[in-house]
């Protein structure tokens, strides 16, 4: 998945601090509260400065509506049986599982038991079970109309694979059944309440999908499996701010706040440094720029900050559709005319001297899995070496000081970028003085379209951005399949191909690192992708709070909310 980091100012601030109760009321209307629940204390409000678009709907699942901001807003209001920990392993949550979900292999696929708590209910007070396993399968099988599916899906990967989902011995199990291997199962069911939801048949669900929960009508009666819960009269869409409030029929622990504010405030430093400084705002997890990193460091120690390296990196994609990056010579003369180790000192290393240079496609550095693959060439720069590749095919220097080729012309090609991104500008601008020396020219171009069309179009020579890497690694290999669907480069190794085959049905982890691996090496001898740097991730609180703990994998900043507390 691409990295995406979208972008009002800051209105929301902080409310009163009081002490509540998490037990309910005696009004009959409500649903009687979990038995075993106890009582929570609680105190504050903590309001989360979001540097991404506000979300025009709130359905994860709706291809159209899926974004980073309204991922943060449910991670702790959609239950799911498994969640990622900073340190990037997968862990089976314990408030919804009974016990660690169960995999076995059969002679075609793999069946999956899960054992849901007794407790778990959704905020209604109707019971978790198998049947809302089988209603989120059966929701999201197939993109595929003519199969019962629906088009509007983000996507089917993994629930395809599925024969069938029963209830076991009871309701509060259910028994998922794979007709082929799916190696990243940890990462489905992310749960959707079929009492609510189901329409009944195939067409109609698909237009709930369709229609997706648009933010100012919240979620389908304000449901919630989690501990936080989203009423629609806590949304305000025009001011692009909501409140979370406590999950009255949860049965865990937490949450330990009052309430939780969702404030978007886009991604301009000044914003975010002056939300910080006034008590606006009292979190936020913004892109890391130099300057932002400084004046929020400037603002302690009433402000506590943090830099993670995650699980997303900066590459280059070359367009091999283009005549000059078409010859993997001229590629290879590009990756040899770079000082990688220059660029990540000169970007993300200014502000974090644990910054370094990235040799993998499949794995950041601070994964376990983690391989250095790069051939050692291309770890210094060597501007004679990539003179000799290119006169290899026929280019020669001219006056200029550029290479031209009889055929091909002047060797001069546009590197695209994101705009508002003064990491990226840097990276370009460094990048266009080393490869000068090689004789390769570069045209920086900050493409406003290059995730809503340019990419997928090929209308590019080479781009700068970000992947993002995943604990779920059999779902990269769609980046870098020959004719993978997010192959934006059109290139591909048909030994790597194999590889990634067999990747995408390895249920062993040990033996699906090593395949990923083993793939990336021969990626290397192509160079349809450069990875260049593992990207850091910021966050920054106010020290009047504690509980909070930087997740710089797909689970967010705001991962472990429920846990955030006031200081005493």
């Amino acid at each position: 998945m691409k990295a995406t980091r979208r972008g009002t100012a800051v209105t929301a601030s902080m409310a009163a601090t009081v002490l509540v109760l998490a037990a309910c009321g005696s009004d009959s209307e409500e649903p009687a509260a979990p038995e075993g629940g106890g009582e929570t204390e609680r105190s504050g409000t903590i309001v989360y400065g979001e540097d991404t678009a506000f979300p025009e709907n709130l359905l994860p699942i709706n291809a159209a509506a899926n974004s980073v901001a309204q991922a943060n807003i449910l991670i702790r209001i959609q239950p799911a049986p498994f969640f990622v920990m900073p340190d990037f392993t997968v862990v089976a949550d314990p408030d919804l599982n009974a016990s660690d979900p169960v995999i076995e292999e059969t002679d075609t696929g793999q069946v999956v038991t899960y054992e849901i708590k007794e407790e778990a209910v959704w905020s209604d007070g109707t019971p978790i079970t198998a049947a809302d396993f089988e209603y989120t399968w059966r929701l999201q099988r197939s993109v595929d109309p003519a199969d019962g599916g629906c088009a509007d899906l983000v996507g089917s990967t993994g629930y395809e694979q599925i024969e069938s989902v029963e209830p076991g011995d009871s309701d509060k199990t259910a028994v998922v059944t794979f007709s082929s291997p799916y190696p990243d199962w940890q990462i489905l069911f992310t749960l959707y309440p079929a009492h609510l939801m189901d329409a009944g048949d195939d067409v109609a669900n698909c237009a709930v999908v369709t229609n997706g929960w648009p933010v100012a009508e919240g979620l389908p009666e304000d449901f919630s499996g989690g501990p936080w819960q989203l009423k629609a009269e806590n949304i305000d869409a025009g001011a692009q701010v909501l409140t979370l409030t406590p999950n009255e029929m949860w049965w865990g622990e937490g949450p330990l706040l009052e309430s939780m504010v969702y404030q978007t405030i886009g991604g301009e430093s000044a914003v975010q440094v002056a939300g910080l400084e006034s008590g606006d705002v009292q979190l936020v997890s913004p892109q890391p720029q130099l300057d932002l990193v400084d004046q929020i460091k400037g603002l302690e120690p009433n402000i506590v900050s943090q830099t993670t390296f995650g699980l997303s990196f900066e590459h280059f994609d070359f367009n091999t559709a283009n005549v000059h990056l078409a010859k993997p010579e001229v590629r290879k003369a590009f990756a040899l005319a770079l000082n990688r180790e220059e660029l990540v000192s000169a970007t993300v290393g200014a502000f974090d001297d644990r910054a370094q240079l990235l040799n993998n496609r499949f794995y950041v550095n601070n994964q376990p899995q983690y391989e250095d693959t790069a051939p050692e060439q291309y770890n210094t720069q060597d501007i004679a070496g990539a003179k000799e590749l290119l006169e290899s095919v026929g280019y020669t220097l001219g006056d200029d000081g550029i290479y031209e080729h009889p055929q091909d012309g002047r060797l001069q090609v546009r590197i695209s970028t994101t705009q508002a991104n003064p990491l990226r500008e840097a990276t370009i601008d460094l990048t266009t003085a080393q490869v000068v020396e090689a004789g390769i020219a570069i045209e920086k171009f900050l493409d406003p379209d290059i995730f809503s069309g340019n990419l997928d179009d090929g209308n590019f020579d080479i781009a700068l951005y970000a992947w993002v890497v995943s604990p779920f690694v059999s779902g990269l290999s769609d980046i870098y399949l020959t004719g993978g669907g997010s192959n934006y480069t059109g290139g591909g190794n048909a030994e790597a191909d194999a590889l990634m085959e067999q990747l995408k049905v390895e249920i062993d982890p040990d033996a699906a690192a090593q395949l990923a691996n083993d793939a990336d090496r021969l990626l290397w001898e192509d160079l349809a992708q450069l990875p260049l740097y593992q990207k850091p991730d910021f966050t920054a609180w106010s020290s009047t709070f504690e509980g909070i703990e930087p997740n710089a994998s797909s689970a967010g900043p705001v991962w472990n909310s429920d846990k955030y507390r006031v200081v005493s």
